[in-house]
């Protein structure tokens, strides 16, 4: 049998046991929360304002496009016979940049110059049959007559178009240009009515873009911009705004205006290619030395803006402040900040 001393040991023995096993679960449990509240922590990341350039801008889409560009056509097609030009090559004002053969176009006006002087001679040969007293002669003799003038006057009609077809059996260069488009390398091919020969001057080569009305008063004459071309990677080209049309057209974009950037061409150096996609950067206000903070740590509510600035407490409160432009990143505080602020950027 157990001793009193050794059943008051067993006792305290059983007791330690479970002060050591609740012990253990309220270290468990209180790690735990520790350790649950140190990863509800959020750590902020502060900022100072930066002081340096900011530059608004906006990008625009479009075409390479030339002003003057004319598409010239034979009336009626025909047998090509000379070629004065290939696509691509320079061509001088009023150039011979093909013909097509007259001989049949000849032949045709004979005849037709034929029929003239036979309705000549049939209109005649009226008149003296019937009395040539204009009040003396009938309905019947008088409607004689004038169809006997109209088959005249078409006999002529018919002759001029003629010689406007012979004529134009030459077409000519409108202007100092490029040949771009050419349905014929060579003499001897059948053209039709729908060949054309297009002539560009390189001179007048845009780059042709589009801008949304609720942006086109944004943009002015005179404003620089960089065009950036698919076709060419990363080189650019700078040019400025010379022309903003006062009408706008439909397009899948809704309604749009044209603005247009020269490019400076010639058909000496002549890159680029009609048709050919990029976008123009329109630097549309620069600042230097002016105070800014990145867009997304800013908060718009009612029409103010809001920063979160950690104050000397180290608490986090708001700030109101007044902004001026703004890049694709940053934008210009004008007061409600100093440099050495600390600003609260969102993650």
């Amino acid at each position: 049998m157990k001793t009193k001393a050794q059943k008051i040991l067993s006792r305290i023995k059983a007791k330690w046991k479970i002060i050591a096993v609740v012990a253990v679960v309220l270290i468990l449990g209180i790690g735990y929360y520790i350790n649950s509240r140190a990863a509800n922590v959020v750590e902020l990341t502060l900022i100072n304002p930066e002081r340096g350039s900011i530059t608004q801008s906006i990008e625009l889409s479009g075409t390479i496009d030339a002003k003057e560009r004319a598409r010239l056509r034979f009336l009626a097609g025909g047998k090509l016979t000379y070629v004065g030009a290939k696509e691509g090559d320079a061509v001088k004002k009023w150039q011979t940049l093909a013909t097509i053969d007259q001989a049949t176009l000849q032949k045709q006006l004979e005849q037709n110059l034929n029929n003239y002087s036979k309705e000549r001679w049939d209109w005649e040969q009226t008149q003296d049959n019937i009395n040539s007293d204009y009040n003396n002669q009938s309905d019947a003799d008088r409607r004689t007559i004038d169809k006997e003038q109209f088959d005249l006057n078409n006999s002529v009609l018919t002759v001029e178009i003629q010689d406007i077809a012979i004529k134009n059996t030459r077409l000519t260069a409108p202007f100092d240009g490029i040949l771009t488009t050419s349905p014929a390398a060579i003499a001897g091919m059948q053209l039709l009515p729908s060949d054309f020969f297009e002539v560009i001057n390189p001179s007048t080569v845009v780059f042709r873009a589009y801008v949304e009305e609720e942006d086109v008063t944004k943009i002015k004459e005179g404003q620089s911009a960089v065009i950036s071309l698919d076709a060419f990677g990363d080189e650019t080209t700078e040019s400025s705004v010379n022309y903003i049309s006062y009408t706008a057209i439909q397009s899948s974009q809704g309604t749009v205006f044209i603005v247009e950037f020269p490019l400076g061409a010639s058909a000496e150096n002549m890159p680029f290619r009609i048709g050919m996609n990029g976008d123009a950067r329109v630097i549309l206000a620069q600042k230097d030395n002016v105070l800014s903070v990145p867009i997304i740590s800013t908060i718009q509510r009612e029409n103010i803006t809001y920063v979160q600035v950690q104050n000397a407490a180290g608490e986090i409160e708001e700030r109101e402040i007044e902004t001026g432009i703004e890049s694709d990143e940053n934008i210009e505080v004008i007061s409600g900040l100093s440099q050495s602020d600390l600003v609260v950027l969102p993650e």
